[in-house]
């Protein structure tokens, strides 16, 4: 054994000696093979192997099946399957199946499957599927899927699936699908679906959709749906539906529908439900209840506003408040104190 493990030195160290510096593209394809038929104990560079392989760093590989150690970086081109377990600084294949940790990185052309763990970054040019922690980063080229863990970032041009966590941010120009938290932010170019935190911000050019959550603002550029908590605003080029929650303002191109409750403003084309604010309603449309300091209804309120001052377009419900204006009614009743009515 002691021997074994100064032959694998020895030419490690030999192995390195030959690399020429200044030529990036040389591989070297030298191995000390214990074993017959690619299979067994193999030091050095060999291109397919089964069972134990040692090497300094890897280039054109092909498939290794077991157990493959790599001391350095990987040569120019990464190519070639690893199937088991990779370990080393940075262990580097274009499929990386199995179970690898990296101290510095883990890398993969087409794709990582399994369990990934690396000290600074899981990086893929395809997808990461699996168990995936990378200490600063995960980063893929296609779709991150599993549990997702980024000390800094996970970042996917894919989309992001399972159980996703970052504590600066989650990035994905596709979906998040899951358990979704970003300690600053947590954004999507489409749809984010299931449990949302964003610890500033979340952000989608699509829907929202389930429970989300940040403590400044929710961001769509579609539909808010769900129990939504956005801790300064709610805002969507959209609809808001559900359970809606904001310190400021809830604000809607078009419906907001459910039960709100916000700091200063709810403002949309249309509102259906329960509203109840210290501040503002401005909408086109009510069907339902808004308590607000002032209720204003540009069109239709089909339902009841309570508040100091109330004003309605077309009035086909009750107005509770200090000054009532329904400007549907005749000239006597069109301003009334305390209470104002109108049914159609």
């Amino acid at each position: 054994m002691k021997k074994s493990i100064f032959i694998f030195i020895l030419l490690s160290f030999v192995a390195v000696l030959a690399q020429e510096e200044n030529d990036t593209s040389y591989c070297d394809s030298r191995a000390f093979n214990i074993g017959f038929n690619n299979s067994g104990i193999s030091f050095g560079n060999s291109k397919h192997w089964n069972g134990i392989r040692f090497n300094t760093s890897d280039c054109d590989l092909g498939t290794i099946n077991g157990l493959n150690f790599t001391f350095w970086k990987p040569g120019e081109s990464i190519t070639g399957t690893v199937n088991g377990i990779s370990i080393g600084l940075a262990p580097a294949a274009s499929k990386l199946n199995g179970i690898t940790f990296g101290l510095a990185a883990a890398v993969a052309e087409e794709g990582l499957r399994g369990i990934n763990l690396s000290g600074i970054a899981v990086a893929s040019n395809g997808y990461i599927e699996g168990i995936n922690f990378g200490g600063i980063a995960l980063a893929a080229n296609g779709s991150i899927t599993g549990v997702n863990i980024g000390g800094l970032a996970a970042v996917a041009n894919g989309s992001l699936n399972g159980f996703n966590f970052a504590l600066l941010a989650l990035v994905s120009q596709s979906e998040i699908n899951g358990i979704n938290f970003g300690g600053l932010a947590t954004v999507s170019q489409e749809e984010m679906r299931g449990l949302n935190v964003g610890g500033l911000a979340l952000v989608s050019q699509e829907s929202i959709k389930g429970i989300s959550v940040s403590a400044l603002a929710l961001v769509s550029q579609e539909d808010i749906c769900g129990f939504n908590f956005g801790g300064v605003a709610i805002v969507s080029q959209g609809s808001v539906y559900g359970l809606n929650q904001s310190l400021l303002a809830i604000v809607s191109k078009e419906d907001v529908a459910g039960i709100n409750i916000v700091g200063y403003k709810t403002e949309a084309e249309s509102f259906t439900g329960l509203n109840v604010s210290p501040g503002w309603l401005d909408v086109d449309n009510l069907k339902g209840v808004s308590i607000a300091a002032y209720n204003k209804v540009y069109d239709r309120q089909n339902g009841l506003t309570i508040g100091i001052f109330n004003v309605a377009e077309n009035l086909n419900g009750v107005q509770i408040g200090l000054i009532n204006i329904a400007k549907n009614n005749s000239v006597w009743t069109k301003v009334l104190p305390l209470i104002n009515m109108h049914f159609d």
